[in-house]
């Protein structure tokens, strides 16, 4: 190759680089989309749930916490939690709802799923087909939890897994005054 062609691909490789790495800045320095934070109002939504039923936020939020807890059947540390979630929610839960919500899988894979885990869950999981819950909340990693007191204010949030004493912080978090 002529060290003239050589040059011009070089050129035209750091020019693109340069290019995109400028796009990508300024579409994420100009986004107004932000992630919900501690602090912030919760975002209200209706999604179904595994058993054909429906779950709407604010409709449970009228008298109890709430706890949101973001997974997919392919999670390993979804899988981890949600036992301890489930012991947790068995012992009483009067005061919060915790709803398993999945991110856009299908029922047949979830229910494959439900069946390889060693109990029954009891808390209800809720169906974001299409994502939209989870782009309202702007949901990274899996599992992500949000806490929300009954004032419907996201008192906080963890990404990853959630041991079994963080587990009962989120309850004792949504469920304060």
């Amino acid at each position: 190759m002529k060290k003239q062609t050589r040059n011009i691909l070089r050129i035209t490789i750091i020019s693109s680089i340069i290019i995109l790495v400028g796009v990508t800045l300024w579409f994420n320095l100009t986004s107004d989309i932000q992630a919900i934070q501690v602090g912030d109002e919760a975002v209200d939504f209706q999604l179904e749930t595994l058993d054909g039923g429906t779950v709407q936020l604010s409709d449970i939020n009228e008298d109890k916490g709430v706890i949101l807890n973001f997974w997919g059947t392919w999670c390993e540390p979804c899988r981890e939690e949600m036992p301890d979630m489930n012991e947790v929610y068995n012992e009483g839960h009067d005061d919060y709802e915790l709803i398993a919500v999945n991110v856009s899988e299908g029922e047949q894979q979830i229910n494959q799923f439900l069946a390889s885990l060693d109990d029954e869950l009891s808390y209800p999981i809720a169906l974001d087909r299409n994502r939209d819950v989870t782009k309202a909340y702007q949901i990274g990693p899996l599992p992500t939890t949000i806490a929300i007191d009954k004032n419907g204010v996201v008192v906080d949030k963890q990404e990853y897994q959630l041991t079994k004493d963080d587990i009962y912080r989120f309850v004792e978090l949504s469920t304060s005054e």
